[in-house]
């Protein structure tokens, strides 16, 4: 009985700490409004950004305004060079069928020190660029990334105005606005793979915000205020609820779970920057409001952004992070059952798949490739960064979990014979020919490659 009642203390002494934890937040919250995001995202999603392809002239300015916002509020440089930049040279290719080439670019961060727990970091993340223009038409991108972008910008004020009144928080917000997203999540990979400015062992969580600003139109329930939020329990079920305590105790907006799914057909958890980080074991929540008709099409504008939900969901963001960055202890890690299906190819197995594939019935030729010890693709004519790891399933077996393809490469033998006659006799060489093929899996459909001779 004893024990039941020290049990039941302490859990209602820790909901009323959470609570006055997330009241104390309520003054810094409001100052997150829809006029100022509004008043940024004009500027931001303008065309005088050009689109804010990456490495272009318009994303430049893009960097600099973001540079210049942090500057006015206060909020230090997170680089090393103490410049807001992490510069990044990525080669990609900038239009399909075009060949790959370096393009100089770099993501933008800034860093609020936690007053308690300096060297544990959430990182809050949104992607600066977008895709430019086309065919003479500027792709503004107001809500992909806009949104995400300006609502990053309001949590960083938010954050430190608490500090400038003694409030910061205990452990350190990041603020990571990368680039290259539109390549293929490239700015996150540089800094989650090349340059890590803060240890990724010590980073909590990451809070990833793409598309957050308008409904989607495919929604069966039709209230406004929802956000759809990805990979909450994946990794960190004591995530997972603290994302739902922070949202019960202030707002109370529907959070849903729709695409939750790693197998959602959708693919969504693999498609933005948080997937950088899930990759590498760190827990993360991507905040996402869905496509739209106006998804990567220069009708993607900013009076279509729906303003009182961006300034909700934007405050559902600080409240969570605020949450995090002031609990007791770090987040917990969920126990990771071993993959009954892994399966380990020795180097030599894994370099005899590399090669160039073709296909008579398939437009697109693969380029196989060993990089870290791991087997990668990429279409012919991209580039090494725009690759995709490969995961081993079985022997001769792999996934690609990004796309949700599936290769198996099979051998064939081909036996051939030379006879070489002479007045000695007959001579007879045998030999073996392996020539392989590659098999991928679209949706359940095969198609078949075959290794393209050098």
């Amino acid at each position: 009985m004893k024990k039941i009642i020290l049990t039941s203390l302490a859990f209602l002494f820790l909901f009323h700490f959470s609570f006055s934890q997330l009241e104390g937040a309520t003054k810094f919250a409001k100052s997150i409004n829809q006029d100022d995001l509004k008043r940024h995202l004009i500027i931001y999603s303008s065309d005088d950004f050009e689109g804010r392809d990456t490495g272009s002239k318009g994303q430049r300015k893009a960097v600099k305004y973001l540079r210049e916002q942090y500057k006015s509020i206060g909020v230090e440089p997170g680089d090393p060079d103490k410049d807001y930049f992490q510069p990044m040279t990525l080669n990609f290719s900038p239009r399909r069928g075009e060949p790959a080439k370096d393009v100089e670019t770099e993501n933008v961060i800034s860093i609020i020190k936690g007053r308690e727990i300096p060297d544990e970091y959430i990182v809050i993340t949104s992607h600066l660029d977008h895709v430019g223009v086309e065919n003479g038409q500027i792709y503004n991108g107001a809500d992909d990334d806009g949104s995400g972008t300006v609502a990053m910008l309001e949590i960083a004020e938010a954050f430190k105005l608490a500090e400038r009144e003694g409030n910061g928080p205990r452990r350190s917000v990041v603020f990571l606005h990368v680039s290259g997203e539109e390549k293929g999540l490239l700015g996150s990979r540089y800094y989650t793979d090349e340059d890590p400015i803060y240890p990724l062992e010590n980073t909590v969580v990451n809070l990833n915000l793409d598309m957050i600003g308008r409904i989607d139109p495919t929604r069966v329930a039709k209230n406004r205020d929802y956000i759809y939020l990805i990979g909450t329990d994946h990794d960190s079920q004591e995530l997972h609820d603290v994302s739902e305590e922070s949202n019960r105790k202030t707002l109370n907006m529907t959070l849903d779970y729709r695409f939750n799914d790693v197998d959602d057909p959708n693919r969504f958890y693999y498609r933005s920057d948080h997937y950088n980080f899930a990759k590498n074991g760190i827990p993360v929540i991507f905040y996402f409001s869905g496509t739209h008709e106006d998804y990567h099409q220069p009708t993607d504008t900013v009076d279509k952004i729906e303003f009182d939900l961006l300034e909700m969901r934007t405050q559902l963001i600080f409240y969570t992070a605020w949450n995090i960055a002031n609990r007791e202890n770090r987040l917990s890690l969920n126990n990771m059952k071993a993959n009954d299906n892994s399966y380990k190819h020795t180097e030599e197995e894994l370099k005899s798949f590399e090669g160039i594939y073709i296909s008579e019935t398939f437009p697109l030729d693969f380029k196989l490739f060993l990089l870290n010890n791991k087997l990668c693709w990429v279409p012919v004519g991209g580039s090494d960064e725009q690759s995709l790891m490969l995961d081993e399933i079985g022997e001769g077996k792999f996934e690609s979990k990004i796309t949700g393809l599936e290769l198996e490469f099979r051998l064939k033998e081909i036996k051939n014979e030379i006879k070489t006659v002479s007045q000695k006799g007959t001579v007879v060489k045998k030999f073996s020919k392996f020539d392989k093929k590659m098999i991928l899996t679209i949706s359940g459909n095969k198609i078949n490659f075959e290794r393209k001779e050098d």
